[in-house]
């Protein structure tokens, strides 16, 4: 892998780390937001929605972050650190 693809791709980790961040907190906001205002039938299936959403994000979240970590480390044993 070249130096560019290299970076390339840990901007791509970060770019989805940034983007898996503003869901997990807009999700928790909407949830507030939601529970507050009303507690019929539709807030619950709103809220485990956005709850799995916050799940799936966060899994996400850590696969780019141990494939980043991976990357790092190899490029680092690659270049003889």
């Amino acid at each position: 892998m070249t130096e560019i693809q290299e970076n390339r791709t840990i901007g791509l980790c970060q770019k989805i780390l940034r983007i898996s961040t503003g869901v997990i907190l807009a999700a928790f906001v909407l949830i507030i937001i939601v529970t507050t205002i009303s507690t019929d039938g539709w807030v619950l299936w709103f809220g485990k929605t956005l709850y799995y959403i916050i799940v799936l994000q966060a899994l996400v979240s850590l696969g780019a972050w141990y494939y980043r970590t991976q990357l790092e480390k190899a490029i680092a044993q690659a270049k003889g650190d």
